[in-house]
């Protein structure tokens, strides 16, 4: 079965951090999650090199996604992206959906499937979860 990590990219520190705890919660330990959330010292924004240790902690996983929250973090994240080992780059995506309800669904499918693109699909689907 193949492994997918997940990387949670906000400009805050702490809503990263509590990201990880929620979608944890519906975790069975089979998807790694880390949080890469603020800036250096403890400011508000995201950091390329935060983001690019988190992806290079999941190099043993199959598939990376990375959640972003606002447009700046994306590019922190593209950033990331360039800076890493190419065959580690090739192996992460960036997920277009909401952060919250995008990571928690996706960590969720993960947790039983290893079909990535499902993983991303129901993800980008969550954008929608408020029309229920």
């Amino acid at each position: 079965m193949a492994k997918i990590g997940v990387v949670l990219v906000s400009h805050s520190e702490y809503i990263a951090k509590g990201l990880k705890e929620l979608v944890n919660e519906m975790n069975d330990g089979s998807v790694p999650v880390e949080a890469a959330g603020g800036a250096d010292g403890g400011r508000i924004g995201t950091s390329a090199i935060r983001i690019q240790k988190a992806i290079e902690s999941m190099e043993d996983c199959d598939h990376i996604l990375v959640y972003a929250d606002l447009g700046s973090s994306i590019l922190s994240a593209e950033t990331a992206m360039d800076i890493i080992d190419e065959d580690l780059a090739d192996k992460v995506q960036l997920v277009d959906a909401p952060l919250v309800e995008g990571a928690l669904a996706g960590v969720v499918q993960a947790t039983i499937s290893d079909d990535v693109d499902e993983v991303i699909r129901i993800s980008e689907e969550a954008r929608n979860t408020h029309k229920l």
